[in-house]
C-alpha cells in the first residue's frame, strides 16, 4: 500500500503543480512507470478542482465566466503543461523541416506561429463548446469540466505503450516502458469513469478516444520517429477537445448521454 501511495504522490507531483511535501524515500525508475497507472486519478483530481472553481464563480457571475475560470484553473494546477506540449507539437510538426530539426524545434521554449495558432484554437474549442450547453444543459457543465482532463490522461497508454523515444539523448520517463499490466489498469479506470459519467454512450466514446490517441501516435513517430513528452502533452489536450466534442453530437441526435455521475452532478 505504501509503494502504491508513493508512486500516487510521484505521479501527482510530476503532472502538477500541487505541492507534494512528502519523504517518498528513494524513488526508482520502476516508480515512475508503475505509476502512470494513475494518470487517470490525476486527471480526476485536477477536474474536482476546475470543476469547484467553475462552480464557486457561477455563483457571482454568468456561466460563460465559470467556464474561463476553470480553463484558467486548469492552467494553474498543471502548469498549462499540456497545453505547452500542443504548442510545442505543433511547431516542430508543421515547420516542413527534416525530422532532426523538428526535434529541435519542439525542444525550443520560444512559440511559434503554428504553436500560437493550436493554442488560441484548443482554448476556443474549450470555450465555446462549454458554453454550447448553457442554453439547455447548463446542469451538466461541472460534469463536462470534471471529465475532460480524465479524458485527456485516461488514453495517454495508447500513446506511449511501446512507443519509441526519437532523440539520442534525453529521457521519455513514460515512453516505451510502462508494462501491458499498467496500460490494462489505466484503460480499466478510464472505462470506468467514463461509464460512470455516460453509461454505455462513455464506452463507445472511451474507444473512440483511445483508437484516436493511437492513430496520433502513429502519425507523428511517421514525422519525428517516436513520441516525445510535447506529443503526450499534445495527445492530452486534443482528447479533451474530442470529447467535448462527441457529447455535442450525441445531444444534438440523441440528447445528454446520462450516466450514475451525471445525475449527482444535477444535485450541485
Amino acid at each position: 500500500m505504501k509503494t502504491q501511495i508513493k508512486r500516487f504522490l510521484l505521479t501527482l507531483g510530476f503532472m502538477t503543480r500541487i505541492p507534494v511535501n512528502v519523504d517518498l524515500g528513494e524513488v526508482k525508475d520502476e516508480d515512475m512507470h508503475k505509476g502512470f497507472l494513475y494518470y487517470p486519478v490525476v486527471g480526476l483530481i485536477i477536474g474536482i478542482v476546475d470543476m469547484a472553481v467553475y462552480l464557486l464563480v457561477r455563483l457571482i457571475l454568468p456561466p460563460v465566466f465559470g467556464i474561463i475560470f476553470a480553463l484558467l484553473a486548469n492552467f494553474c494546477v498543471t502548469g498549462a503543461f499540456h497545453l505547452d506540449g500542443l504548442s510545442d507539437t505543433a511547431d516542430g510538426i508543421y515547420s516542413a523541416r527534416t525530422r532532426e530539426r523538428m526535434l529541435e524545434i519542439m525542444k525550443d521554449s520560444r512559440i511559434g506561429t503554428n504553436g500560437a495558432i493550436a493554442m488560441c484554437f484548443d482554448i476556443m474549442l474549450k470555450v465555446c463548446g462549454l458554453y454550447t450547453f448553457v442554453a439547455e444543459y447548463e446542469k451538466f457543465i461541472p460534469l463536462m469540466i470534471l471529465m475532460m482532463p480524465i479524458a485527456g490522461k485516461m488514453v495517454q497508454g495508447a500513446i506511449v505503450y511501446k512507443a519509441i523515444y526519437p532523440r539520442e539523448k534525453g529521457i521519455g520517463i513514460y515512453v516505451g516502458t510502462i508494462s501491458f499490466g499498467t496500460l490494462i489498469g489505466t484503460m480499466v479506470l478510464g472505462i470506468a469513469a467514463m461509464f460512470a459519467a455516460y453509461a454505455w454512450w462513455g464506452i463507445l466514446m472511451y474507444g473512440l478516444l483511445f483508437g484516436f490517441a493511437y492513430l496520433f501516435r502513429v502519425y507523428i513517430t511517421g514525422k519525428i520517429g517516436g513520441i516525445t513528452g510535447d506529443v503526450m502533452g499534445a495527445g492530452s489536450e486534443l482528447a479533451e477537445v474530442l470529447l467535448l466534442l462527441m457529447v455535442l453530437v450525441i445531444i444534438r441526435f440523441r440528447g445528454f448521454p446520462i450516466g450514475i455521475s451525471s445525475r449527482i452532478i444535477e444535485l450541485l
